[in-house]
């Protein structure tokens, strides 16, 4: 393979949205959303809750409404696309600033929809959900009724809302903003580095055992040296998440997000203990690390070290090449949209300073055309990151066909496409590689990989759990968290590896647990969603294509049980994530297994 071009440019083309930050149109757009919003709200506050609504009016009314949305979907998005390449940017940080205050008046103002919807009376509320006229919002009623319970008065949830900007929203700003600006100073080979997070984070993989160590306490201390401030961060806004789960009567902090993403406290409970007894997998496979390394045990900073030499750097053509041969070979329709987010340069991948670290696909509005971002490095890793957001970009294309109030999935479906994805591409790697050191390299990644979204995802939410229960009550100081945190560190790797005084730090490296708090566990629900969607596309072929495709066009139109079991899913019985681990076991660890005995 090719070596990656350092100074190749990969960037997404911004003027599809707007043609520059200061771009007039930005301006009017705000101002003609606001204007529209205080229209919609004179002309429809009260009559729902009064019953004196008609269908078709009803009907008006969320179009309007959706079509508000949409455009203030695209508002933000442009706003956040720019700042997540230039976070220290005072000119992006201000628009995101107005953003905040366009989403929230928005959201104050369109609140009466689903407040007055909710508290209508039993017959009215048959009377509308029965319309034909109404038929493509059915999914949304039941959600505003199933919510009724854990909703506040009109002015509080207002307050809540208002509150918000300065509070949790601002918060976050503070998070993102403060840890771009993070610089990693390393020596190697003699000379000290000046390097972004992304860049270190590659070097955790490094070959030399010495450059990974340094890589992994350059990480971890950093953000013990920030601790003050990731510490008050993250202790308000967990303590904001539950103070708004207790007052709306949630049992607790996890049931609100449970609620969220359609599934019941009791499925999540389930795939947390498979998860948490199936940790076996993740012990089993760092000894089996560990005898290929020719080590009596692995140190922390390992987990990431290649098995064996392999060609691993790729360009971004290459890359490009593979992803749009792997699509368009399972679905000629995918490969063509797929194929549109290069042509149409809806992706970012250069590695820049003061772009963010990680990756990301983000879509808001099916009007809009999603945009990726990614940090590549050219590494196996990054192409196998770029076919999963390229899948949650096929999946917003695909679900572009709903309207507003339907389109964004929750995320314990969210993440379908991304690793349904990313499992294409792994087989197509598996398949265009001979050599048993490149196999074993591929296969043992992919390991990590997918043990980094069950069981590492489940100790975060395990974390999380334990953080709140407490924070709830009390704050708790940086090294309490760390404590928590390392408990759960120690249940899951068991005797496996030797630990740092910095692997305790992790836990304030984790982004999702600041903006998402419990998020993390529909990354684990996916991955095993998916094994068991693939499982079926291994035996079904073709007559799985159509159903999956259907299944990704539906957005949210249903809830996620009723559009599993669509394509023969049930997710409420235990043995369905047991099964996904059993699958994990077999076809992942027993594989390597069987090449390094070979």
């Amino acid at each position: 393979m090719s070596k990656l071009n350092e100074r190749e440019i990969i960037e997404w083309d911004l003027t599809r949205l707007y043609a520059s930050l200061d771009d007039e149109t930005i301006f009017e757009d705000i101002k003609t959303v606001l204007r529209e919003k205080d229209e919609l709200v004179r002309d429809y506050r009260g009559r729902i809750s009064g019953e004196n609504i008609s269908a078709r009016e009803l009907r008006g009314l969320l179009e309007k409404s959706e079509s508000l949305l949409n455009r203030a979907g695209k508002l933000s998005m442009f706003a956040y696309l720019n700042h997540s390449v230039l976070t220290a940017d005072s000119a992006t940080q201000k628009l995101v600033r107005k953003m905040d205050d366009l989403e929230a008046a928005l959201e104050s103002g369109l609140m009466f929809i689903k407040l007055e919807l909710a508290r209508v009376s039993d017959d009215f509320f048959s009377e509308l959900n029965e319309c034909d006229e109404l038929k493509n919002y059915r999914h949304y009623f039941d959600l505003v009724r199933a919510l009724r319970d854990h909703q506040l008065s009109e002015p509080e949830e207002d307050i809540i809302v208002r509150k918000d900007i300065t509070g949790k929203m601002a918060m976050l700003n503070l998070f993102d903003e403060f840890t771009s600006t993070f610089e990693y100073r390393i020596f190697i080979d003699g000379e000290e580095k000046v390097l972004t997070e992304s860049e270190v984070e590659n070097l955790r993989s490094h070959g030399d055992e010495g450059i990974r160590k340094k890589a992994f306490e350059s990480l971890f201390r950093k953000t013990e040296e920030n601790s003050v401030i990731l510490t008050n961060i993250y202790n308000s806004l967990a303590k904001d998440w539950d103070l708004d789960a207790s007052k709306r009567h949630f049992s607790s902090p996890i049931s609100m997000r449970n609620i969220e993403n359609e599934v019941s406290d009791e499925s999540v409970e389930n795939l947390i203990d498979a998860t948490t007894q199936g940790y076996s997998i993740v012990q089993d496979y760092y000894r089996l690390k560990a005898r290929v390394m020719n080590k009596e045990i692995l140190l922390h900073s390992d987990i990431y070290a290649p098995l064996a030499d392999s060609r691993d750097i790729f360009s971004w053509q290459e890359a490009k090449n593979m992803i749009l041969e792997v699509m368009g070979n399972f679905d000629s329709q995918s490969g063509r949209i797929i194929s549109g987010f290069f042509d149409g340069e809806y992706i970012h991948g250069s590695i820049i300073p003061g772009k963010r670290s990680g990756a990301f696909c983000y879509y808001a509005s099916p009007e809009v055309h999603p945009y990726v971002l990614v940090n590549f490095g050219g590494k196996t890793s990054d192409v196998l990151t770029l076919a999963h957001e390229l899948g949650h970009g096929l999946h917003g294309v695909l679900s572009s066909k709903q309207t507003h109030l339907n389109y964004e999935t929750p995320l314990t479906m969210a993440e379908t496409a991304s690793i349904f994805s990313e499992m294409l591409m792994t087989d197509f790697l598996l398949d265009n590689i001979s050599g048993k050191a490149e196999k074993l390299s591929l296969i043992s990644k992919r390991m990590e990989e997918i043990l980094a979204s069950t069981a590492r995802q489940n100790m975060f939410t395990r974390f999380e759990m334990a953080a709140h229960s407490i924070i709830s009550r009390e704050f708790l100081s940086f090294k309490e968290l760390s404590d928590l945190y390392f408990e759960e560190l120690k249940l899951m790797f068991a005797d496996t590896i030797v630990f740092f005084p910095e692997s305790k730090f992790e836990w304030a490296r984790i982004p999702h647990i600041f903006h998402t708090p419990f998020y993390c566990y529909a990354y684990n629900f996916a991955q095993l969603l998916v094994i068991s969607l693939y499982r079926m596309y291994l035996e079904d072929g073709d007559v799985f294509k159509r159903r999956y495709i259907r299944l990704l066009e539906s957005g949210s139109s249903d809830s996620p049980e009723i559009l599993l079991k669509s394509v023969g899913i049930d997710i409420s019985e235990p043995y369905f994530w047991e099964n996904g681990l059993h699958f994990i076991q077999e076809n992942f660890l027993e594989r390597l297994r069987d090449i390094i005995d070979s």
